[in-house]
């Protein structure tokens, strides 16, 4: 007989998930989880993981599409190689985590606590929330202040921080009269972006000249 993903967690938590086994609409949100997983190989179709607490999760070549991650924490977990589809991953944390060549497409990440190093990510038309896209040319930036890491997310007309005592949203227009540290390190990512987007120029004027070869 085949059990849902929650039962099979709490009943045998050191269980791996094998190739080609699928789970479609499962909950186990709030739960905490302290021993070691094995998500590999699998598929994962409209699960609710919001506001679960991974300890030692391993996961490998695994697809989550629209899953909920909202609020989810990751502890010391691996995550390689996998694909994240259409999730929500409001406010989710992976400090602490090791997060490789793996995907994020279409999937919402405002006030995500991601890896600071997105060398061996993607991250593919990432939003703030439902509606509002990021128009920054990375998914978010790390800044670290005297006590606080900020993560800055990049919409249209504003800029929104989160740290880790304070939410603030700062107009594009209000910047000037921002308060520091906030509006330092607003102009740090803004010069940072900007030389993302003068990079990207030059290379599709290199192309262009070299008719596609590099």
């Amino acid at each position: 007989m085949m059990m849902d993903l929650n039962t099979l967690t709490k009943t045998f938590p050191s269980h791996k998930l094998v190739m080609g086994e699928q789970f479609a609409q499962e909950t186990i949100s709030a739960l905490k989880i302290s021993s070691v997983l094995n998500w590999s190989d699998t598929i994962f179709v409209n699960c609710d993981f919001s506001e679960a607490q991974f300890h030692l999760l391993m996961v490998s070549s695994a697809i989550f599409f629209k899953c909920d991650f909202s609020g989810a924490r990751f502890r010391a977990c691996d995550i390689d190689g996998s694909e994240f589809i259409s999730c929500n991953l409001t406010c989710a944390e992976m400090l602490g985590s090791e997060v490789s060549d793996t995907t994020f497409i279409d999937c919402i990440i405002g006030g995500i606590k991601g890896p600071v190093c997105q060398q061996n990510l993607n991250f593919y038309f990432p939003r703030y929330s439902r509606n509002l896209p990021l128009t920054s040319q990375a998914p978010y930036y790390v800044m670290t202040t005297a006590g606080e890491l900020l993560y800055i997310f990049k919409t249209e007309d504003s800029w929104r921080i989160h740290g880790e005592h304070r939410r603030l949203i700062i107009k594009n227009e209000e910047l000037s009269k921002a308060e520091e540290p906030y509006k330092t390190a607003i102009e740090t990512v803004s010069k940072l972006d900007d030389q993302r987007i003068s990079l990207l120029t030059s290379k599709e004027k290199v192309k262009a000249k070299t008719g596609g070869k590099t």
